[in-house]
């Protein structure tokens, strides 16, 4: 098993933050992320940019789990190195970060969807991670008329958010650890219930046993609809605002679906 996994966190700092949108500032905001509210989140890290194909295919080496849906012959294709793994499901990111927290000894895990939307857009509102207004070159999304995925440093800094991270409109849409629920958020109402302790020494052999396509069923929590977040390449500027949600079964996989890593500090 490799010991070497390169993962580029960057530390977002603990502070009150406004999560969801008001039409005064947004007027493509949906009803779901309504009303918006201000959130105290702790300190917490989360990668620069979007798990990479070249960093899954580590893990499907070091550990078996099967390859994403998209990879010709299980190997993703010479030219898509430093493009955001797509085609991998809830599950399968589940067991990535699971690995890489062996690897590094960090309590690797998704985002909240309070984490990825902080990210996104820094402590205040903010329509796009860039900024206000719309620039069609700071993304990958619908209106550029992509092939597909892009590498992920290829709108950095300028699409960047307020922290530095980049790749949070387009490219490749990505789970969060939360479940879908109304707003206003709130943490305590059961929607982060069911997020694993992925250091446990059971839950990545759980996952390996099945393929990484599901957990037995008594430790499902009913997850029915699993937090995608960033819109991704086939979809359009809307999709791209920070504020957007959007869900799916976790065991989809799709080819515009990634996800990225995060991890709280220790003591």
């Amino acid at each position: 098993m490799t010991d070497d996994i390169q993962l580029n966190f960057v530390k977002i700092p603990a502070s009150e933050f406004t999560m969801g949108s008001q039409r005064s500032h947004d007027r493509e905001a949906h009803d779901d992320e309504m009303p918006a509210t201000v959130l105290q989140v702790s300190d917490y890290f989360i990668m620069k940019y979007p798990v990479t194909n070249a960093q899954y295919q580590q893990f499907v080496q070091a550990t078996g789990c099967r390859p994403p849906l998209f990879w010709p012959d299980s190997v993703y294709p010479a030219d898509k190195a430093d493009h955001p793994v797509v085609g991998v499901s809830y599950y399968d990111a589940l067991a990535f970060c699971a690995w890489a927290g062996r690897v590094t000894g960090l309590p690797i895990r998704l985002p909240t969807e309070p984490e990825w939307e902080k990210a996104a857009r820094g402590p205040k509102i903010r329509v796009f991670s860039w900024g206000d207004k719309w620039d069609k070159g700071l993304c990958n999304t619908r209106e550029g008329k992509p092939a597909g995925t892009s590498p992920v440093e290829q709108y950095s800094p300028q699409g960047d958010s307020p922290y530095g991270i980049a790749d949070m409109g387009g490219n490749a849409q990505e789970w969060c650890s939360s479940l879908f629920g109304p707003y206003p958020y709130d943490p305590s109402d059961g929607r982060e219930a069911h997020v694993y302790d992925l250091q446990a020494d059971d839950l990545l052999p759980k996952l390996l046993e099945t393929g990484c396509t599901s957990l037995p069923e008594s430790d499902e929590a009913s997850l029915g609809k699993s937090v995608l977040r960033g819109g991704s390449w086939r979809e359009s500027k809307l999709q791209a605002r920070c504020a957007y949600r959007s869900w799916a079964a976790p065991m989809h996989r799709s080819d515009d679906t990634g996800f990225r890593c995060c991890y709280e500090p220790q003591g």
